[in-house]
């Protein structure tokens, strides 16, 4: 955060500027996500994210407002860099949903399975609905804080999520492809190497379907893990084993 002090009529106040996306409160990141999508003015968003109120914002004068935009250029990146879980809940319907740790550390496989087919396929809402879910009863602190994952409990949050606003809707989006190249593609590299798609040999060929499950199979068989098991380790457990295997040239 960067301290600065603006002086209206002789009245100076202090405010405590964001200098990049980690810096951004859940509440900022969603007026960036409503600024992008033109639902709110310029004015608008600078004055929420400094924390400076819309009218005092128009009457700063011009040079010292341009230096507070400066510092606010980072949320016009296209491709910004955070490493933060920026978005810990969402909610639709009156329904707050718990978010997944940024580093994928309590993302079991079976959810990353779901979560990244929806996503790579467009249907982000559905991933959403797998990647959050309602706190547990019996939350003590020392477990993941929400339900555990069924594809049967994603379907019924799939309708609630229906009704999720599109600001919250951006940024899981941000944060999603945001987290999920820092703290997996670039971790495990050749595995990534290897998706979304499968190349085309022929133009004639059809776009066949990019399946984790098959990547997996294709590389280690189905003598790693029974099923139940391999579906519920932790995503970096299983992509840590790809990239070794596809590292080391072969089946194991």
């Amino acid at each position: 955060m960067k301290e600065v002090k603006v002086g209206i009529d002789g009245v100076m106040s202090v405010h405590h500027v964001p200098e990049s996306y980690d810096e951004l409160s859940r509440e900022q990141l969603l007026t960036v996500c409503s600024s992008l999508g033109g639902a709110l003015t310029e004015s608008a968003l600078y004055a929420s994210l400094t924390g400076i109120c819309k009218e005092t914002w128009e009457e700063i004068p011009f040079p010292k407002r341009y230096f507070l935009m400066r510092l606010l250029d980072f949320v016009l990146e296209k491709e910004p860099a955070f490493s933060k879980q920026l978005l810990p809940f969402i909610e639709a319907d009156g329904v707050r949903f718990i978010g997944y740790q940024p580093t994928f550390s309590n993302t079991t496989w079976e959810e990353f399975i779901y979560a990244d087919g929806y996503m790579l396929s467009g249907r982000f809402r559905e991933a959403a609905a797998v990647l959050y879910r309602p706190q547990r009863e019996d939350y003590t602190g020392e477990t993941d804080r929400r339900v555990p994952f069924t594809i049967y409990g994603a379907d019924t949050r799939m309708k609630t999520l229906a009704k999720l606003p599109d600001d919250q809707l951006a940024a899981f989006v941000l944060c999603y492809k945001t987290l999920r190249e820092r703290n997996l593609v670039k971790r495990y590299p050749n595995v990534f190497a290897r998706s979304p798609k499968r190349r085309k040999t022929s133009p004639s060929q059809p776009e066949s379907a990019f399946s984790w499950v098959s990547v997996h199979r294709d590389l280690m068989g189905d003598r790693f893990y029974d099923e139940a098991k391999f579906y519920a380790s932790n995503v970096h457990v299983i992509l840590n084993r790809l990239d070794r295997v596809i590292r080391e040239g072969g089946k194991k």
